[in-house]
């Protein structure tokens, strides 16, 4: 209908009148799209047969339309004027990072994943924003738990207190009953959870969202697909109906039949992550102010009737538990708030905008050739290459998908042999990370004995107790574990996705690497904490030099700094800590240095405490991700880049993506690594270009090769001695000597698999580097091949030791560092000998010839 039939109807002067109410005329063109929509009702109701009081429904929409598009107009302004800044700022940053010697392709990386290069800003990436946020939605929360109510940190997997969290996070509305199960542990968690849910739905709505206030919300419903399709569409929408509020969740809808299509619909879209709407991009259009009104649209939540109910569809329906569903949550708030932070409210526009702007500078600039802008251009592509992949490793998108099935079932292959293969894998983490936290301390200027004595005399205290757990997790370390076991204990008995989940973080757990990595990130990241606190009484100007140097890549300068060293700084064990807390704390005259311009033009006094608060905001986000990542240095864990190059860009659930996951199984921390440690050790010293760079970073190189070679050594002898030899290979061998190094270094993780025993008796590089699973495959295949040949050669074949060894080498759990010498003795070895008679004695006859070694233990009972 023409927009002029709407200006002359009834319903206009009701719309322009709600909306003047509101605070804001609207234009005729917005309200016309309101009355388009309430004559889009005012049809479908006709159709329908409801005849009763029409008028008033047709009026209630128009209104409440008119009310949606007027803050959405709003909200556009709100946006506009948040990508103008983050276009100034990021634009700044890109040209900073090519004047240092990085191309226009890797600027833009860095400033999603960050540089290894010693550039200022070069770790201000949205990896580490990401890193930031969650310390402080996640750790925030553990935190607390942990000081009000630390008996709780340990019991966040038990079922019945996460059902009452949910209970009780329900009653937190207008109206509601807290404290309505009697149980005031879960009445205290919801009201911790809903304060921080708060805080992070404020920080978002900053940041360019709009999010109303989440009252009685007690997390999102996630959806189990496999057990929605053994039910079946029509038994999922009976079984589903009774427990919905019909009102609340299809407002829209006036008949059962109308409510189950809807439900069928939702079904559709859940299974098969197609909407059932053809969206603006499928039908060719662009969302922008013309159709305002049609991008208003959300996403149709199910509204249950209650607690109960809620639960009930997620144990009939759903997996994970109340607790795990918040943790996740805060969790995926911290990757939007990373995202927008960077590149304003719409990351994706921003994204492909600076690389047409990146490429346009190219073609225009006169000092290149034309082949050399050529080979430039080709490079920033946003939507292929290592640009695209950065951008969905960013954004999520490389997690999503393409066929649920098939990536569940790869996933569960690929975990498999995870448990097999990795049961001695602490024993290497171990003497590495112990030499990485006395690298990133020495690249921080303080010494790679202190930091590697700091680092082990933390770990033999084990897990932080009372105030230094807090402040390990104020800091967002220490607990990734404790948040695991609640997921694992809420999928524990949902099938087969459950029971892997459970099995692979008891695998961890009993191995002891949940233990070691999460006990080794807290110590160094309350050691990070406390250098900041011991070095606040020195002026920005007066640091030593390294340290300003890592300040300053991670964006905190001598302003940043000044601020900091005003903080209240909090006494633990003999050391001071700056604290996130009492960053937030800081008085104005502190943080005003940091916005002074902005100070400047503020015209209200609300605007100048609403600006002094984001500069406490900022500041506090600052020191966070610069503890997070210099953390990530100590304890190298796969980041945004290494998950960039380990996926290839690819899917799951997809053939290139699940093959390129195969190959690169037990990849991603040797690459990691890679990048990480040895990046920065060539690359992240001080200088102006990259030679300079490399060339004042020179002692710290030398220092890493040695500390690894030595931490290889170490972790050889306490392999050997797990199974059970003695005494020491010979350091000075020159083969010792080089499996030492790839044992301490980037291959060390899955050192065992790539040197181990199925390597050294005629597996080849293509299964060594194909990946453990095709690996696994080739064996399987040659077994048969082997026996074929034995045969022709008129030889007796030996299937049986190769198939023993084949089981040994891919059964789960039987490999862990303390289980296996002890299954040895019992029975293992004599399987082998019965398999292959002798095999004891002619393994230990190797032992001696090879290393010198003789067995502690005996082979057999």
């Amino acid at each position: 209908m023409a927009d002029n039939d709407f200006v002359r109807s009834s319903c206009y002067a009701a719309a322009a009148n709600a909306a003047e109410a509101a605070g804001a005329k609207l234009s005729d063109r917005d309200l016309a799209a309101a009355y388009r929509q309430a004559a889009e009702e005012k049809a479908r109701l006709k159709a329908s047969g409801v005849t009763d009081n029409v008028a008033d429904r047709i009026k209630g929409i128009a209104e409440a339309t008119a009310e949606r598009t007027r803050i959405a107009a709003a909200l556009q302004k709100k946006h506009a004027a948040l990508n103008i800044l983050a276009r100034d700022r990021l634009e700044q940053t890109i040209d900073a990072f090519q004047k240092a010697g990085l191309s226009p392709r890797d600027s833009i990386l860095a400033v999603m994943e960050g540089s290894q290069q010693g550039i200022a800003g070069a770790r201000d990436s949205v990896h580490a924003r990401r890193l930031g946020y969650e310390a402080r939605f996640v750790g925030g929360m553990m935190s607390e738990i942990q000081k009000n109510r630390p008996h709780l940190v340990n019991v966040l997997a038990d079922k019945r207190l996460s059902d009452d969290v949910f209970r009780e996070m329900g009653e937190l509305r207008e109206g509601g009953k807290p404290g309505v199960t009697g149980n005031d542990d879960a009445k205290y968690l919801a009201s911790v959870f809903a304060k921080h849910v708060e805080a992070s739905r404020t920080d978002l709505n900053r940041l360019g969202a709009s999010i109303g206030k989440l009252d009685g919300w007690a997390g999102a419903q996630v959806h189990d697909d496999m057990k929605m399709m053994r039910a079946g569409k029509e038994a999922w929408v009976e079984q589903v109906s009774p427990l919905l509020d019909l009102s609340r969740t299809f407002p829209d809808a006036v008949t059962g039949d109308e409510v189950r299509g809807i439900l069928g619909d939702i079904y559709d879209t859940i299974i098969t992550g197609v909407p059932n709407k053809a969206t603006a991009k499928e039908k060719g259009q662009r969302v922008n102010p013309a159709n305002l009104a049609k991008s208003l649209g959300k996403t149709r939540v199910l509204h249950f009737k209650d607690a109960e109910s809620a639960i009930a569809y997620r144990d009939a329906f759903g997996y994970g538990n109340s607790i795990y569903g918040i943790m996740a949550h805060q969790r995926r708030a911290a990757n939007l708030a990373a995202q927008m932070d960077m590149f304003g409210p719409n990351p994706e526009v921003m994204f492909n905008s600076l690389v047409e702007s990146q490429r346009r500078k190219l073609r225009d600039n006169p000092g290149l050739s034309p082949e050399e802008k050529v080979k430039a251009i080709q490079k920033l592509n946003a939507d292929a290459g290592p640009l695209r992949s950065a951008f969905d490793v960013m954004s999520g998108a490389i997690s999503r998908p393409g066929n649920v099935n098939a990536a569940k079932i790869s996933n569960d292959i690929r975990a498999v042999q995870s448990m097999a293969k990795l049961g001695g894998a602490v024993l290497t983490a171990m003497p590495t990370d112990v030499v990485g936290a006395a690298q990133a301390s020495m690249f921080r200027g303080n010494g790679f004995f202190n930091g590697m004595v700091k680092q082990i005399g933390g770990i033999l205290k084990g897990r932080p107790k009372a105030e230094q757990a807090e402040i390990s997790y104020l800091f967002g370390e220490g607990f990734d574990s404790l948040i695991g076991d609640v997921l694992s204990h809420g999928l524990a008995n949902d099938g087969p996705v459950g029971k892997m989940s459970k099995l692979t973080e008891s695998f961890f757990k009993w191995n002891g690497l949940n233990w070691w990595t999460d006990v080794g990130r807290s110590v160094v990241g309350r050691t990070v904490a406390a250098e900041m606190g011991m070095r606040a009484d020195t002026a920005f100007a007066d640091l030593p030099a390294n340290y300003s140097h890592v300040l300053g890549l991670h964006g905190i300068g001598e302003r940043q700094w000044e601020a900091l060293r005003q903080a209240t700084r909090r006494e633990v064990n003999g050391n001071a800590y700056i604290t996130p807390d009492a960053i937030r704390e800081l008085p104005d005259a502190a943080v005003e240095p940091l916005v002074a311009d902005r100070l400047a033009s503020a015209k209200t006094p609300e605007r100048r405490v609403e600006i002094l608060d984001q500069a406490r905001r900022d500041l506090e986000l600052q020191a966070l991700r610069f503890v997070a990542d210099e953390t990530n240095y100590a304890i190298v864990e796969t980041d945004a880049a290494a998950r960039r190059i380990s996926t290839l860009g690819t899917r799951p659930g997809t053939f290139a993506g699940e093959a390129a996951r195969f190959v690169m199984q037990f990849k991603g921390f040797p690459i990691a690594f890679s990048q990480r440690i040895l990046g920065r050790a060539l690359f992240g010293g001080k200088g102006a270009t990259k030679y300079e760079r490399i060339m004042n970073n020179a002692p710290h190189l030398g220092a890493l090769i040695g500390g690894l070679t030595v931490a290889g050594y170490m972790a050889m002898t306490m392999k050997d001695l797990a199974k059970g030899y003695w005494p020491p290979r010979d350091p000075l061998d020159p083969k010792v000597i080089t499996a030492a190094l790839t044992q301490g270094g980037a291959l060390g993780i899955y050192g065992d698999f790539l040197f181990g025993e199925a390597n050294r008796f005629g597996s080849g590089a293509l299964e060594t580097f194909s990946g453990p699973f095709i690996g696994t495959l080739s064996d399987i295949v040659n077994v048969p091949l082997k026996a074929r040949t034995a045969l022709e050669k008129g030889e007796r074949p030996k299937m049986a030791g190769d198939l023993l060894n084949l089981a040994l080498q891919n059964t789960p759990f039987i490999n862990l560092t303390y289980a296996r010498p002890a299954l040895d003795i019992l029975f293992l070895n004599s399987l082998r000998n019965w398999a292959s008679p002798g095999y004891t004695n002619r393994l230990q006859r190797q032992r001696l010839k090879d290393y010198g070694q003789r067995p502690l233990m005996p082979s057999t009972l």
